[in-house]
Formats: C-alpha cells, sequence, structure tokens
C-alpha cells in the first residue's frame, strides 16, 4: 500500500496530479470564499461553474472544462477522489497514463453535453421546474473511467471489507445505480452528467476493440498542440555532426538484432502478470511485478 502511494504522488502519475490539484483548488475556494467573499459563492459559480443554459455558456465557454475541479462539499470530493484512486490505478496499470488522461477529461465533456442537452430540450418544452443552477465537481470525469475499466476487465476481482470477492463489472454497477439512478430527482443535473460520463466510458471501451481510440486521439491533439507552441518560442535550428549522426545510426542497427528478443520475452512476461491478475488481483502482484507493469504500461502508450 505503501508503496502505491508512493509512485502515486511521485513522477508524472495523472492520478495524483488530479488529486493534489482538486484538493488544491477546493481548499483554495473555500477559502477565498469565506475570508475575502463573506461567504458568497456566486464570483465562484459565475465564472467556473458551468451554467445550464447554452445561451450563458456562450460567454464563459471555459467552464466546460473549469466544472470539473470544482466540488459543493468535503463528501463530494472525497468520494471522487476515492473512486479514481480505486478504478484509475487499475486503468493506468493496465490501460496506459495516456488513455486515462483522455477519457478522464472526454468524460468529463460528455456529462457536461448531456446535462446541457436534457435541460435546454426541457426548457424548449416549457418545463421550468428542472432548475437552472450551476453543476461543478469532477464526477462525469470519474464515471467515465470507473464504466470503462468495469467494460475492459468485468471479471477482474477487488476486495472489499465485510464482502471479499467482488467481480468489477457488478461493483462499478451497483456505485452507478446508488450515486446515478437512486433519488433522481434529487440532484437530476450531477445525475445526468453522471450518465453520460459512463455512456462515454462504456463506448470508448466498446470502440477500442473495434480498432479507434478516442482518448488517444485527444491526448495527441493536445501533445501536438503544445508542442506547436513550444516550437514557437524555440524556433533555432539545431546542427548535427555527421560523424555524430553515423555513429548513433550504428548503436541503433547495433540494438536492432535484439529488439525482437527482448520484446517477446518482454510480452510474454506481461502476458503472464496479467494472467495473475485476473486470477488473484492486482493487490497479490509483487513490488517487481508492479514496476514492470508500470513501466511497459507507460512505455506502450
Amino acid at each position: 500500500m505503501l508503496d502505491d502511494l508512493k509512485r502515486l504522488f511521485a513522477g508524472n502519475n495523472f492520478i495524483g496530479q488530479m488529486i493534489i490539484i482538486n484538493a488544491s483548488v477546493f481548499v483554495l475556494t473555500n477559502l477565498l470564499t469565506f475570508i475575502v467573499f463573506g461567504r458568497d459563492e456566486s464570483w465562484l459559480l459565475n465564472y467556473f461553474a458551468i451554467p445550464a443554459s447554452i445561451t450563458d455558456l456562450v460567454l464563459v465557454p471555459w467552464t466546460a472544462f473549469t466544472y470539473m475541479f470544482l466540488h459543493s462539499g468535503i463528501s463530494h470530493i472525497l468520494w471522487n477522489m476515492l473512486f479514481l484512486y480505486w478504478f484509475g490505478r487499475i486503468f493506468y496499470d493496465m490501460i496506459g497514463h495516456q488513455r486515462l488522461i483522455g477519457v478522464y477529461f472526454l468524460g468529463g465533456f460528455a456529462g457536461a453535453g448531456l446535462y446541457l442537452l436534457i435541460y435546454n430540450l426541457l426548457f424548449l418544452a416549457g418545463e421550468t421546474g428542472f432548475g437552472n443552477g450551476p453543476m461543478v465537481g469532477a464526477s462525469a470525469a470519474v464515471m467515465a473511467v470507473m464504466v470503462a475499466t468495469a467494460t475492459r476487465f468485468p471479471d477482474y476481482t477487488v476486495q472489499l471489507i465485510l464482502i471479499g470477492s467482488v467481480r468489477l463489472k457488478y461493483l462499478v454497477l451497483a456505485l452507478f445505480v446508488i450515486s446515478s439512478l437512486i433519488d433522481f430527482t434529487m440532484n437530476l443535473g450531477g445525475n445526468l452528467a453522471h450518465i453520460g460520463g459512463a455512456a462515454f466510458g462504456y463506448f470508448y471501451i466498446k470502440n477500442l476493440d473495434r480498432g479507434k481510440d478516442w482518448a488517444m486521439d485527444f491526448y495527441e491533439f493536445f501533445t501536438k498542440l503544445g508542442q506547436r507552441f513550444k516550437s514557437k518560442g524555440n524556433s533555432r535550428m539545431k546542427v548535427v555532426h555527421r560523424e555524430k549522426k553515423a555513429k548513433k545510426t550504428q548503436t541503433r542497427s547495433s540494438r536492432g538484432s535484439n529488439s525482437s528478443v527482448s520484446e517477446e520475452e518482454a510480452q510474454a512476461r506481461l502476458d503472464s502478470i496479467l494472467d495473475k491478475i485476473s486470477k488473484a488481483g492486482y493487490e497479490n502482484l509483487s513490488k517487481e511485478e508492479k514496476e514492470f507493469l508500470f513501466k511497459m504500461s507507460n512505455k506502450n502508450q
């Protein structure tokens, strides 16, 4: 457990980054609300929470992104971050951190999209009792990760206190029903966002099986966009000496003869670890096996 926590908050770990960012934003916004704005949350909701009306969204389009980092209370952020930690670790280790980033944010956008769609359709139909309050929370993004993980590894088993071994598909289904379908009218906007995130997670995996990877497309798009901004700031041409270039080519060719053998060995070991996970669960892996799985997920993604 301690090794997992060290790995979570060390280096470029997306799960740890999201937990730290969300917790920091929660503390900062609450301090500002209570100390500076006299408990008035309107400044926060008006400019950073996503509004229900599309006409209002046009004025603050960035809220489709910023709403994912705001939470309405301690229990709200606590459960979201716990679920991200529990299910995100499985996704991270077995599908890859780049896909996790894509699923997380695209799931958040999908949840916001369904929320906006249903509200505005009801509004056009003359229904005014829906409520037009702004929405906050990372629930849709986290739900997308949960459902995607359960769809990809439905028979993966987890150990629950007082219950024992439970397959992932049943656990996520129960959490989805409890958080999204029971008392649906109590938090209609939030529940619609949950459904949108869950739908994205499910259809993402189904399309991934068909060779379509929305998450990687999303990740690569923003990676290339960031590289373009960097290249504009550093437009100097790099000169490489011919002798150095020839040495690099020779080194690559000398490594090529052994690459196929090492890749086959690595793949065989990865397959054996995945088989062990499906039979005994992730927690029963050794420290060395977890580190190897972590390295392979980063290498392949």
